[in-house]
């Protein structure tokens, strides 16, 4: 009977949205090292070339410039589909803006919202991205188990934990006390300390 109450309440709620924390530094370096090496991994064949070759002619030259320039395409929408745009509250369902797609999670059932730092140390990616604009994807660390995560800032995590305890979801709202608070009011999780 309390779980249904709740559920009716949030729905009556207004949708909460909330911004995702900036990219932290540990994001950045990941980002910056990322497209590092694959500029100088792209810069490799054209530098060979130039150095190997006295006569090149245009079809040789292009064909050896036309992966490289699919590969910054390819970059730039791996870049751009990192993104996550925004977090949303709307009645108990969490949405997670991704440039190109949105992530839904039901809220129902949620056990437990609370502030976490230490998420991303010693946790392996399974699966998705591991620092090119933003940690998202399926992650594992012996102290966490499986986990997805949606992440720019990992020092402003949240953890949101089901009664089925395989489900967790981690997210880096820029307003992590509101996010929780909201969270715990729509569910009747408690707050996680």
């Amino acid at each position: 009977m309390e779980t249904e109450s709740l559920r009716t309440a949030a729905l009556k709620r207004q949708d909460a949205r909330f911004e995702t924390a900036p990219r932290d530094g540990r994001v950045r370096l990941m980002t910056w090292v990322g497209v590092l090496v694959i500029v100088l991994v792209l810069s490799l064949g054209p530098g060979i070339l130039l150095f190997s070759a006295t006569k090149v002619t245009p079809g040789f030259l292009v064909s050896m410039l036309l992966p490289d320039g699919l590969v910054i395409v390819l970059l730039a929408l791996a870049w751009m589909s990192s993104r996550i745009q925004n977090i949303t509250l709307q009645g108990q369902l969490l949405s997670i803006k991704m440039t190109f797609w949105t992530a839904r999670f039901d809220l129902n059932g949620l056990r437990s919202a609370g502030l976490d730092a230490e998420v991303f140390k010693c946790s392996l990616r399974t699966f998705g991205n591991g620092g090119l604009g933003a940690f998202h994807g399926y992650f594992w660390s012996k102290r966490m188990g499986k986990f997805r995560g949606y992440v720019t800032d990992t020092s402003r995590v949240v953890v949101l934990r089901w009664e089925d305890a395989g489900k967790c979801v981690v997210v880096s709202p820029k307003d992590t006390e509101y996010f929780i608070e909201e969270v715990c009011k729509r569910t009747g999780a408690r707050r996680q300390n």
